[in-house]
């Protein structure tokens, strides 16, 4: 069943990884019973599976024309996600520092910026693992095998 690449398998694994997530995120912010408006948890949904999006297309792309070596997919999901929570951390900073000084009360904001950084990466490593599993990796899984038939 797995035994070829398949991008779809990629992406609906990532993006369950981030669904799965994002609703944990939310079980986190209702457990601890942090002021975060609907809007802001509706977009942390959205954001952790736009992540897992791109954690699946990213696997795709494994060589790097720099290094002229290949990258493990876990490397580059890890690597994007990361960057992305960094932009995200940057643009809006408020309502994440909100939350984060609710967890932990005493860390500055810098801190916790750092530490949204380190999660994104984690989420990243996780699910482009995940993904890798059950999806595969590189340009074998854009490929279209109806056509060999």
């Amino acid at each position: 069943m797995f035994s070829k690449p398949s991008l779809l398998r990629r992406g609906i694994t990532a993006k369950l990884f981030g669904l799965a997530f994002g609703l944990l995120c939310l079980y986190l912010i209702a457990w601890l019973n942090l002021n975060v408006s609907f809007v802001v948890q509706f977009g942390l949904i959205l954001w952790c599976i736009t992540l897992g999006g791109l954690v699946a297309l990213i696997g795709v792309i494994n060589y790097h024309p720099l290094l002229k070596s290949s990258m493990p997919s876990w490397f580059s999901g890890g690597f994007i996600c990361g960057w992305m929570n960094l932009l995200l951390w940057l643009i809006g900073g408020d309502s994440l520092t909100s939350i984060g000084q609710g967890i932990f009360p005493t860390l500055g904001s810098l801190f916790l910026g750092i530490g949204f950084v380190a999660i994104g990466v984690g989420f990243g490593i996780v699910a482009g693992f995940f993904a890798k599993l059950i999806g595969g990796e590189g340009p074998d899984a854009a490929r279209d095998y109806t056509a060999d038939k």
